[in-house]
C-alpha cells in the first residue's frame, strides 16, 4: 500500500520520509562536528555557537518532518504540526489557495483559521483535490 492510501476511511498524508532521514543525518553530522571541536583548545566561541545552531536547526527540522501530518476522514481533516493540532470539518473549509513555484504551497482557509502544506508532502496534489472535492469547492482552471 502506498502512503496516503485509505485505511478504515482515513487517509494520512505526510512529508516525504526521505526529508526526515536527511535532516536526521545532518543533525548527527553537526553533533559529530560539535563533539570534535570540544577536543581542541583555543576554538573560538563563535565556532561552537555555529555548530550548536546547526545541531538545533536540524533537530527542529527532523522533529517537524517526523511529526507533521494531515489526516483526512469522512468528517474533515486534522492537521498535526510540530506544535499544534487543528481540526477542520469540510463545511469549515472556505477556500484552498494554490501558490505555484519551485515549492508549491497549498493554503487551506477555514472559518477557524488557516493551515498550509507544501509539495514536500507525499501525494500533495491528490490531497488538494480531495479537500476541494469534499469541501464542495469548485476547482480553479489554469
Amino acid at each position: 500500500m502506498n502512503p496516503g492510501d485509505s485505511k478504515a476511511g482515513k487517509q494520512v498524508f505526510r512529508p516525504h520520509a526521505v526529508l526526515a532521514a536527511v535532516m536526521g543525518a545532518a543533525t548527527l553530522l553537526w553533533l559529530g562536528v560539535l563533539l570534535f571541536l570540544l577536543r581542541f583548545d583555543g576554538v573560538p566561541v563563535q565556532t561552537f555557537l555555529s555548530a550548536v545552531f546547526f545541531v538545533l536547526f536540524f533537530a527542529v527540522s527532523v522533529t517537524y518532518y517526523g511529526r507533521t501530518r494531515i489526516v483526512v476522514d469522512a468528517d474533515g481533516l486534522t492537521y498535526r504540526g510540530m506544535v499544534r493540532t487543528r481540526r477542520f470539518s469540510f463545511a469549515d473549509i472556505r477556500k484552498v489557495d494554490v501558490l505555484p513555484g519551485p515549492l508549491t504551497v497549498y493554503a487551506v482557509r477555514g472559518n477557524r483559521g488557516l493551515v498550509h502544506f507544501t509539495s514536500l508532502f507525499s501525494h500533495h496534489q491528490r490531497l488538494a483535490r480531495l479537500l476541494i472535492e469534499r469541501a464542495g469547492l469548485s476547482p480553479l482552471r489554469a
